[in-house]
């Protein structure tokens, strides 16, 4: 079998109170830079990618409150040239889910096997007016997908030929979905936006570290089994989605789950 070796991609960024994404009502007064992360994953004979990261553009159509997000193309093209790769080296594109900060530069990666779920394939064609108001589908996104070449719609949990194992994780939007990513140090779990951050998962952390590496205190919390954030859409699915994910790991442990908005992905950027 060969392992695969997991890279955080940082596609941008969105500047937010930690209780925003953190959830819990607590650490009001801590603002953190929480990124927009891609991932790549490689196994020597296979180069993968993990959602797209933002597109240009998509900053000047996207505020969340105050909150100006940053992002762009060139971030996701820098990410791969460190790997010493470009767009045409990736083999396949799974997605997590089809919001704007996730899937922003499908468009290089029309012609490749691409999975998404096929309950996300139908809310991004038929979104509800919650999800319209708040924009969490660009236009320009169906036209792409629907064009894509390779399109594999995902119906429920499956594991790939490769080892990479796919699973429906709804909470954030209808068709979620959550990676396992066999490596030599054990699963690892991909969780998409449920949860976006791992103190959603594992309230009773303490610490944050930061993009640049710093680690700074954060409020434990014992009484509830998870946090939901802002952006949860359903806390029911949500909770049933963290159980299956928790189940998942090679550990019930921090270290095995790598969220899509973490800080500290970027500082520490490998996994495997």
């Amino acid at each position: 079998m060969n392992y695969w070796k997991i890279k955080a991609i940082y596609a941008g960024q969105l500047t937010f109170p930690k209780v925003i994404v953190g959830g819990g009502g607590v650490d009001t007064d801590l603002v953190v830079d929480f990124p927009f992360t891609c991932f790549l994953l490689r196994n020597g004979r296979e180069n993968i990618m993990v959602d797209t990261g933002m597109k240009d553009g998509y900053t000047d159509r996207m505020q969340v409150g105050d909150c100006k997000p940053k992002g762009s193309t060139k971030m996701l093209l820098d990410g791969l040239a460190e790997e010493g790769l470009t767009p045409k080296d990736i083999d396949a594109v799974i997605y997590t889910h089809l919001h704007y900060d996730h899937c922003g530069n499908g468009h290089l990666f029309m012609d490749v096997p691409t999975y998404i779920q096929k309950a996300e394939y139908a809310n991004l064609m038929n979104p509800y007016g919650f999800q319209q108001a708040r924009a969490d589908y660009f236009e320009d996104t169906k036209e792409w997908v629907r064009n894509l070449s390779q399109l594999i719609l995902v119906d429920g949990n499956i594991k790939l030929s490769n080892g990479l194992e796919l699973y429906l994780t709804k909470g954030h939007s209808l068709g979620g979905q959550t990676i396992v990513v066999p490596t030599e140090k054990g699963r690892y779990v991909l969780t998409g936006d449920v949860p976006a951050s791992l103190c959603c998962l594992f309230p009773t952390l303490d610490k944050m570290t930061l993009m640049d590496g710093r680690v700074v205190n954060i409020t434990p919390i014992k009484n509830q089994r998870f946090l939901m954030s802002a952006f949860a859409n359903d806390f029911f699915a949500s909770y049933d989605s963290h159980y299956l994910q928790l189940s998942l790991g090679e550990k019930p442990e921090p270290e095995y789950f790598i969220t899509s908005h973490e800080p500290g992905n970027i500082f520490r950027k490998y996994w495997g």
